[in-house]
């Protein structure tokens, strides 16, 4: 069901005015704080800076989230006061927006943190025609930007199943929904469900649509694992015992995915998988190591749609088989 619009207001109220606050007052206080930044990262021997190289990426991130809360309404005046949200040249100016907030923060964040995306040319040769669904692993929140980096200069119109966590930020919340994404609220399977396929419907599929989902519904976090593969051993102990020897992957959820591929029966599937993100999985990880001096190397995989099961149990052994064949592959040598 989609989101009432009072709900949806009654939280935009709340934070479009408090992320511009946060922006006006960060570029307001930047000798302050920059001064400030410096002074922590000399007093602890930090000489490449890494707090201060965090904080002007983060201001970057904020710059943006604001430009795309100021964007949001012209779009929308621009559509006919919103009544051509979902028209050609609408659809084409949010997506101009998104390209450029994905691209400056990827260059932003190789001049200020380090990071350098790696992409084989032969991985790139799968990406040749659509429609595609992707699937990736979640292993840090720098990894939900890497599918966006990847089929974006490969011609894919992208849409997304987003957790509702991230309606908290306004600019997501604005531009992504415009696009076709949808957020969904963790554990409402039902509901999930029938938003995931009413995105398919609004978004094709066609030859160049891209729809992305992360199968594990979450980071990868060691405690999360194991109390997620008890909760699977209560409901579900064949497919338990099947998973009990995953490692560095969390247990997939095969409602989303199937729903998708049910919706868009013609797409393959895209892996997106990524190496490089282990040391990194939250901002203050991040902090201790900026900037970083290795590269994040992705690897993508395209599985022909009719290798994947229709039948739920034969789709859902298939996930399975492919996550641990993953997770193998991520162990350390």
């Amino acid at each position: 069901m989609a989101e009432p619009r009072t709900s949806r207001w009654r939280r935009r109220v709340k934070t479009i005015p408090a992320m511009l606050a946060i922006t006006t007052a960060a570029i307001l206080w930047l000798p302050v704080l920059v001064s400030l930044a410096i002074a922590v990262d000399v007093i602890r021997l930090r000489l490449r800076l890494p707090t201060l190289r965090l904080y002007l990426f983060v201001l970057q991130y904020l710059i943006n989230d604001s430009v795309e809360i100021i964007a949001a309404p012209i779009y929308w005046a621009m559509a006919g006061f919103g009544t051509r949200l979902g028209s050609e040249s609408s659809i084409a100016r949010h997506e101009r927006l998104q390209w450029w907030s994905v691209r400056l923060l990827e260059r932003r964040a190789g001049q200020l943190l380090g990071f350098r995306v790696e992409i084989d040319d032969r991985d790139r040769s799968v990406l040749r025609g659509g429609p595609v669904v992707v699937i990736a692993r979640h292993l840090s929140v720098f990894d939900a930007s890497l599918p966006s980096l990847v089929l974006h200069p490969a011609g894919f119109r992208v849409g997304g199943v987003i957790m509702a966590e991230l309606l908290a930020d306004p600019g997501f919340d604005l531009i992504y929904s415009r696009l076709g994404s949808v957020f969904v609220v963790r554990d409402r399977g039902a509901e999930a469900t029938a938003e995931i396929a009413a995105m398919v419907d609004r978004l094709g599929p066609t030859d160049d649509t891209a729809l992305v989902i992360f199968p594990e519904g979450r980071l990868f976090r060691e405690p999360v694992r194991d109390r997620l593969l008890t909760r699977l051993g209560q409901s579900d102990p064949v497919r338990a015992e099947r998973l009990a020897g995953l490692t560095n992957l969390l247990p997939p959820r095969p409602g989303g995915l199937h729903t998708l591929l049910a919706a868009a029966p013609e797409a393959d599937v895209v892996l997106i998988d990524h190496t490089g993100l282990e040391r990194l999985r939250s901002l203050r990880d991040l902090a201790s190591v900026v900037p970083i001096d290795w590269p994040i190397r992705v690897r993508l995989q395209r599985i022909a749609r009719a290798e994947i099961s229709d039948d739920l149990d034969g789709f859902t052994a298939w996930l399975d088989d492919l996550w641990l064949d993953l997770d193998q592959a991520t162990r350390p040598a």
